[in-house]
């Protein structure tokens, strides 16, 4: 099979050549140089290595608009959201330092914020660099979040944590008005990219994160008040926009109890999988909803990946192959960005595990 073929008969819920597998977020720049510092002893390009085992390629339109400011952080996106960059020693993160819909009380004030013009991305390129990547469309292709959504991630980003916690539960309109902005965003730069490429998407990736370590965000009833009809929206964007494709969506945490609203919702794909998480183990996921839903990653990144060895990365990778792979359904990778201080023998190991290399 191709990889096209591999993911395609995977999402049918047929038994492909093999477990079909991705990278997800990839590596995170630590753990990239100790990969290419890993490949390069053994004579291999790190480039070159991620993109032979991977089925999957990512698609988005490139930001072509007004420039960044120049300088040192802090950062300001097209959404207005102010970020800084906070060391870890090996690298950085990005801390929110700025919040441009913070303090807001009426829907109204809405229209006094600048939202993103979808005439800041490059759809025209989009023909020539899917061929360039994938000239025989020997690999699934993925639309990427950024066109896909993630709506209550960007406003929640926009207003801070805290304040879109009481929102949800205080000013449900006013979050319901600021979601119909943000949605609006990104169906005009997904329907403009559907333009520029035809029906050539297999994948498309949307998200927003609904659990944390131990249980949802909020409530499921808060969910399908505030939020579902917005998810609603966007997926069936995506069918219009993309009729062949399916959707891939991404949440951390424990979902598992509002992964009947999700489906309900139209997702194909439930992505992280964070088997860690409290009521995510593989065979419960399975057992409930295998037979609907199909899962991305799985392999953790908290715990398997970074703390264990590479025996066991191998044979916990072929037992979460066996269960989410069993009668198709299932695409292997990890769970998120592969962490700092994750051994590159263990990655290795995954690689080998589920026979990708």
């Amino acid at each position: 099979m191709t990889s096209r073929q591999r993911v395609l008969a995977a999402l049918a819920f047929e038994r492909p050549d093999r477990t079909p597998f991705a990278w997800g977020f990839g590596p995170q720049p630590p753990a990239q140089r100790a990969l290419e510092n890993f490949c390069a002893a053994r004579g291999l390009s790190w480039p070159e290595l991620r993109a032979r085992t991977s089925d999957t390629l990512v698609l988005d339109a490139e930001y072509i608009g007004p420039p960044p400011a120049v300088g040192q952080s802090p950062y300001t996106s097209i959404w207005g959201i102010r970020t800084r960059d906070v060391s870890y020693g090996e690298g950085s993160y990005q801390e929110f330092v700025g919040h441009p819909l913070a303090g807001l009380e009426d829907p109204a004030q809405l229209d006094r914020i600048a939202w993103p013009n979808p005439d800041w991305f490059d759809y025209a390129s989009l023909p020539r660099r899917l061929n360039q990547l994938n000239p025989q469309r020997g690999k699934a292709t993925q639309i990427s979040i950024a066109s896909g959504g993630n709506p209550l991630e960007i406003y929640t980003w926009m207003t801070g944590m805290e304040e879109t916690m009481l929102n949800l539960l205080e000013r449900p309109a006013l979050v319901r008005a600021a979601l119909a902005r943000i949605c609006g965003c990104f169906q005009q730069k997904l329907q403009r990219c559907a333009k520029a490429l035809g029906d050539q998407a297999d994948l498309v990736h949307m998200a927003d994160d609904l659990g944390g370590q131990n249980g949802l965000l909020f409530s499921r009833e808060t969910y399908r008040q505030v939020v579902q009809p917005f998810h609603r929206l966007l997926i069936e964007n995506c069918r219009r926009v993309f009729p062949s494709a399916k959707v891939l969506y991404h949440s951390d945490g424990a979902v598992f109890d509002v992964l009947p609203d999700l489906l309900d919702a139209g997702i194909d794909i439930l992505e992280a999988v964070q088997t860690d998480a409290t009521g995510m183990a593989p065979e419960r996921l399975k057992s409930a909803f295998g037979k609907r839903l199909c899962f991305h990653g799985g392999i953790s990144v908290q715990s398997l990946l970074p703390n264990s060895d590479a025996a066991t990365v191998r044979s916990e990778c072929a037992r979460l192959a066996a269960v989410f792979g069993d009668n198709g359904g299932y695409i292997a990778a990890p769970s998120h960005a592969i962490q700092a201080g994750t051994p590159a023998e263990n990655v290795w190991a995954m690689l080998e595990a589920l026979e990708v290399l």
